[in-house]
């Protein structure tokens, strides 16, 4: 498979995460990963459940150290007068879970549209995204946890993966919550 580089910049600290805007690709060496928003140490995303709105970002920081769990972290340029909670949580709100035809990324593709006023319909994945970002200095660092063993001179190399892949975890998830039930 194709392999999309990160190069990681800086180290994290809840602290950083608790004042900065930030994409984290959760689970990062899964296919696919899992994809949010943290704004001002508040965590916005959708899952297969349901939204995830104004999730303090110190319970999911500690349950990803604890759990050893790859998570890349993409601090974006923070945008002065733009209240970046109520926008996220609009967007959130809008696609609420994820399905076959909306996946995680959904919301933070219109939340980047809104805030930066740029155009990124044509990325379909996060490897697609981030060079859009990078392109028009959005990204101010990069980060990760749980992935030292992965990086090879700073670079985690994300492993690209397709709408196949999505659709298949998703189905996997609903097969997975019905045998719970």
């Amino acid at each position: 498979m194709n392999k999309y580089p990160i190069h990681i910049t800086s180290k994290i600290t809840l602290e950083k995460l608790q004042k900065g805007l930030y994409l984290f690709v959760f689970r990062a060496t899964k296919i696919p990963p899992h994809l949010g928003i943290i704004a001002n140490g508040k965590l916005y995303d959708i899952s297969t459940v349901g939204p995830n709105i104004d999730l303090p970002v110190k319970d999911f920081y500690r349950t990803v150290l604890k759990r050893k769990t790859s998570v890349v972290f993409i601090e974006l340029d923070q945008p002065m007068d733009v209240d970046l909670a109520s926008i996220i949580t609009e967007k959130v709100r809008n696609y609420w879970k994820v399905t076959s035809t909306t996946s995680c990324l959904s919301p933070i593709k219109d939340f980047i549209g809104e805030v930066y006023h740029i155009n990124v319909d044509v990325a379909r994945f996060v490897f697609e995204l981030l060079p859009i970002l990078f392109e028009k200095n959005l990204i101010k660092s990069t980060s990760q946890v749980n992935l030292d063993n992965k990086l090879i001179n700073n670079i985690f190399e994300l492993t690209k993966y397709s709408e196949d892949d999505i659709e298949n975890c998703i189905v996997a998830i609903q097969r997975k919550e019905k045998a719970v039930c």
